[in-house]
């Protein structure tokens, strides 16, 4: 399909233009002298933060005459799901909880069908307790909750020993012309092969559609819309002592699956080919790829010819494009690009759709300064469910229909806006010239004149990870803000999303060039008379955490003390646990290497403090055991909590934040810290 090029920047650069101004402000100077800054006298508090949001996960079914969400209700131990008509809002929603298992997520099947994804603990495979997902489907008022695969289907036994053994069904693919199927992946609980199901919501029968295998996988944007046949394979093969990854298209003619090598690289060499979906020709695929450049654009690939579109469809000469949204036409069976996501400071969608960019427009002229996401209705593409949120704005939703806006209510309307520290998008230059992009999120009422505060440095994790300029899920950068405490969250080298340069720039530098770009975040703080150089933290969680524990046993650091949730002590035992996956250590086992923590433990010089859930296993426990009787044998100052029953994944429940959020705000009050007086 033939398309103009796209660079939204004018859309992009609303979102930065008052850090423009906050950055000018900042250098041209100090004028009249003003007394120093104060904290608010009420910060928000860990109750604030903890406790469940009163509504979340916002969405609207197919035909838009239903709105699903989670919501907090008095006497329930977790949020129940609940289900309004989105004709009459002041009907009296239907209520579905849960008493034994968690929900976290739910969204539509169909018209008149949800599903729901549940945790569920369970005793992985080395014996140590863990947690799983567990999904789930329903009719409108809760009457009868199945899970897929229950009732028949040809792999039915097999089905249910994996969902025994904690092994739940996602969802493969739901934008099949007939809207009453629905494709659903399991694995082989033996060899963990891939299995995927057509499920038919009506009837809540199975059949078969495509098995996996060790060698390969199906891709889930190559499913022929009409059938249900998956007609892309991914697979990892060894040539030459090297893994690479390949990519196989089934000629529908032939029957045969056909290699295809652009699509295909060393694994080592992680490239982005990432493919979206099929164009409107089926002989064209969208695909996202860097291979043109630092970022990430939109291009067709014909797949008989084997070649890429000579330009870009969508293209941004700062930011990546790794994302569109496809226009599903079930009537006429055909599909098309309706919407395209820059991935700039946050992410900004712009509609193809004359309709719906007009509405996006005027919807974002009604919230200035704030994010605005639009769920859309996939039948209709009449009506939209809409968040609206940002760094210093609780998400708040609203039901679009008829070019009005009504409310929904918000997650956290506890919290008023006003009392929240202010955010701003910049770049600093580290000490050896790469530019970093960086988040800051400013104390409430701090300007300038009013000198310097404290300041937390706080990576992410990951690392192969990124932040983006909105509310953030787990309230850190405001408890600190509201506090009296400056934060920036710099994205290092090593963190994905801001081009292929700074990604791979983080290779082989854990504790080394990834840690300087972290202490040249502070850095350039105290330079813009932001922070108090005698007055400086860092805290992280999971790789953010491995950048805490890293900072205590770098020399000449500049913090006082430092907060490490879940994090990482030691390489080798990284290393080790990449044990036989050979094709995950030439993926990211190659990239982390450096200086490892537990083996500098002589050189701490920093207080720190710890805190681990007893259950997490993607960053196991034991890491933090490990660095914290290592450090009491040296003699170090360090603190250690186990949060019992916390596993490493957000969101977490409400007494794992309650105490984390506690402890922290009691280590930075302590002398050791005295970021809060």
């Amino acid at each position: 399909m033939t398309r103009v090029s796209f660079n939204p920047l004018k859309t992009l650069l609303k979102s930065t233009a008052v850090a423009a101004v906050s950055v000018g402000l900042m250098a041209g100077g100090i004028g009249i002298a003003h007394a120093a800054y104060t904290p608010p006298a009420k910060p928000v508090s860990v109750d604030d933060l903890a406790r469940y949001d009163e509504l979340t996960g916002v969405t609207i079914s197919p035909d838009g005459k239903h709105i699903a969400a989670l919501i907090a209700v008095k006497d329930q131990q977790w949020p129940v799901i609940s289900i309004w008509n989105a004709d009459d809002l002041s009907q009296k929603p239907v209520w579905i909880p849960s008493k034994t298992q968690r929900i976290i997520a739910v969204d539509f099947f169909s018209n008149d069908k949800i599903y729901f994804i549940t945790e569920q603990p369970i005793t992985g495979g080395d014996g140590k307790p863990t947690f799983t997902n567990k999904l789930y489907y329903s009719d409108l008022e809760g009457r009868k909750i199945e899970e897929p695969f229950k009732m028949t289907g040809t792999l039915n036994k097999d089905v249910r020993d994996s969902l025994e053994r904690g092994i739940s069904a996602t969802i493969f693919n739901r934008n099949l012309y007939d809207n009453s199927k629905v494709l659903m992946e399991t694995v082989n609980p033996d060899d963990f092969a891939q299995k995927i199901f057509e499920l038919d919501t009506k009837t809540g029968k199975t059949r078969t559609v495509a098995l996996g295998s060790t060698e390969f996988n199906y891709l889930a944007a190559g499913v022929d819309l009409n059938t249900g046949e998956p007609l892309i394979r991914e697979q990892i093969d060894a040539v030459s002592g090297e893994y690479w990854y390949k990519v196989y298209i089934k000629d529908k003619a032939s029957g045969q699956w056909v290699y295809h090598a652009p699509l295909s690289y060393k694994v080592a060499e992680r490239k982005n080919i990432t493919i979206l979906g099929f164009d409107t020709d089926p002989n064209q695929l969208v695909i996202s790829t860097n291979i043109n450049g630092d970022h990430s654009a939109i291009y067709d690939y014909d797949i008989k010819a084997q070649t890429f579109s000579a330009e870009p469809l969508f293209a941004n000469d700062k930011y990546d494009i790794n994302k569109v949204s496809f226009a599903i036409d079930r009537a006429n069976q055909k599909t098309d690009i309706f919407a395209v996501a820059v991935e700039g400071p946050d992410t900004i969608v712009s509609y193809l759709d004359p309709k719906w960019a007009a509405a996006q427009k005027s919807i974002e002229a009604s919230f200035p300064g704030k994010n605005v996401h639009l769920t859309i209705n996939r039948d209709t593409y009449q009506m939209a469910v809409v968040e609206v949120e940002s760094p210093d704005f609780p998400p708040q939703y609203y039901l679009y229909k008829n070019g009005k806006l009504q409310s929904l209510g918000g997650a956290k309307p506890w919290i008023d806006p006003k009392t929240l520290g202010k955010p701003e998008f910049v770049t600093y230059k580290a000490r050896d010239g790469l530019e970093i992009p960086a988040f800051i999120t400013y104390p409430p009422g701090w300007t300038p004149d009013q000198g310097p505060v404290p300041l937390i440095v706080l990576p992410h994790g990951g690392p192969w990870a990124r932040d983006e300029q909105t509310w953030d899920m787990t309230g850190w950068p405001q408890f600190f803000a509201t506090r009296g405490i400056a934060v920036i969250q710099p994205q290092y080298r090593g963190s994905e999303g801001w081009g292929d340069k700074l990604w791979k720039a983080g290779d082989n530098e854990w504790g080394l060039k990834m840690s300087d770009d972290n202490d040249d975040a502070a850095a350039y703080m105290v330079s813009r008379g932001v922070a108090d150089p005698k007055r400086m933290a860092i805290m992280g969680y999971s790789y953010g955490g491995f950048a805490a524990i890293a900072a205590s046993v770098r020399p000449n650091s500049p913090y006082k003390c430092a907060i490490a949730g879940a994090g990482v002590s030691s390489l080798q035992r990284i290393g080790n646990l990449w044990g036989g996956s050979h094709v995950q250590r030439d993926i990211q086992g190659h990239t982390v290497d450096g200086m490892d923590p537990l083996k500098n433990v002589d050189k701490a010089n920093i207080p720190i403090l710890l805190f681990h859930g007893d259950h997490d296993r993607q960053a196991d426990t034991e890491h933090s055991r490990m660095f914290y009787a290592a450090m009491k044998a040296a003699g170090k100052d360090v603190q250690y909590t186990e949060i019992k029953g916390m596993w490493h994944t957000l969101p977490w429940h409400v007494e794992w934040q309650e105490q984390s959020l506690g402890l922290m705000e009691d280590f930075l009050k302590s002398p050791k810290c005295g970021l809060i007086n």
